[in-house]
């Protein structure tokens, strides 16, 4: 199999040299090179990590020969603006990558994190469902509405298309490629060897608030510090759109660019933070906190709870006994 590794400028290096371990283990797993990888680049020679790390690039996209795999991988974010820009840039070489995967043979494609960005901005996903890291929901939602994103699950596989979340996602979007195309005893002798822990199965765990902040809509603040504000009060759509002085469907638009999820979404997200913080840092009974945080009934909040961060409320009082 022949994979190409297309990387930008300010590219992860653990993503970058993760894949190639991930890769160079199945291959000794199977005692042969089954997988054969080369860094590419869209012009340059030497690839540049966030990190500082240089990278000798193996093959130029203009040199670009007929591939089985195309891994896009993403560089660090450093915000929607400079995101969109990168996406703009790559938008160029769409026409010159596209002539380049007709001598292919219908190759797979993998992009991660920023990567799945860069994917769409080359003209690879359309009509198809996707994910990409949590944080990028707002700027899908305005860049790229066309597409079918769902940002819950780690990695999702559509036939020969893989997609997954923030950059550590590569070790289970790769390990779903190495099942499919070689098998699932190879799959699991990887784990073995590489040590890789259970995935979890949705992203909506590592989902913070904090990083939902960083938009330029004032009337959305507005609205983000009064809910803050009042969390344990009951709201309303018709109450925060009258705040914003805004109708109470462009205040649900202007949330989703700005957020990526609608208010109600938000105030939930943010309730069961605060949950999680007094679960950790108070003995409060989990009836008091659910008052506390807006929750008249503390079994509705347990629910969600669970469904949210992936365990039940007792499990995580019984894991933090075990710190």
């Amino acid at each position: 199999m022949k994979v190409a590794i297309l990387c930008q400028q300010g590219v992860m290096a653990s993503a970058l040299t993760g894949i190639i371990d991930v890769l160079n283990v199945a291959n000794q797993v199977m005692r042969t090179a089954f997988y054969q990888w080369q860094i590419v680049s869209l012009k340059e020679e030497m690839v540049i990590s966030s990190q500082g790390a240089a990278f000798k690039v193996d093959c130029q996209l203009k040199d670009l020969q007929p591939i089985d795999v195309l891994i896009i991988i993403g560089s660090q974010y450093q915000g929607d603006k400079h995101l969109w820009q990168t996406c703009q840039k790559l938008n160029r070489y769409a026409p010159l990558l596209s002539e380049k995967l007709k001598i292919s043979t219908s190759p797979t494609l993998v992009a991660g994190c920023c990567g799945v960005a860069y994917a769409a901005a080359l003209g690879l996903l359309d009509k198809q469902r996707i994910t990409a890291s949590w944080w990028l929901e707002a700027f899908f939602n305005r860049y790229f509405p066309q597409l079918e994103l769902d940002t819950s699950p780690i990695y999702l596989c559509n036939q020969k298309l893989y997609t997954a979340g923030a950059a550590h996602s590569y070790m289970y979007v790769m390990l779903a490629l190495i099942k499919q195309q070689i098998g699932t005893d190879v799959a699991e002798q990887v784990v073995s060897w590489l040590a890789i822990p259970e995935p979890q199965l949705s992203q909506t765990a590592f989902i913070t608030s904090s990083a939902l902040d960083a938009h330029q809509d004032a009337t959305v603040h507005t609205v983000q510090t009064h809910i803050k504000a009042q969390l344990r009060q009951p709201f309303t759509l018709k109450s925060l759109a009258s705040l914003a002085c805004v109708s109470e469907r462009t205040l649900i638009r202007r949330f989703k660019s700005s957020v990526g999820m609608t208010p109600f979404d938000y105030i939930r997200l943010l309730r069961l933070e605060k949950t999680k913080e007094l679960l950790i840092y108070s003995n409060q009974r989990f009836a008091d906190i659910a008052l506390s945080v807006g929750y008249q009934d503390h079994q509705a909040l347990a629910k969600q709870f669970k469904r949210h961060f992936g365990k039940s409320v007792a499990a995580f009082r019984e894991q933090l006994v075990h710190l």
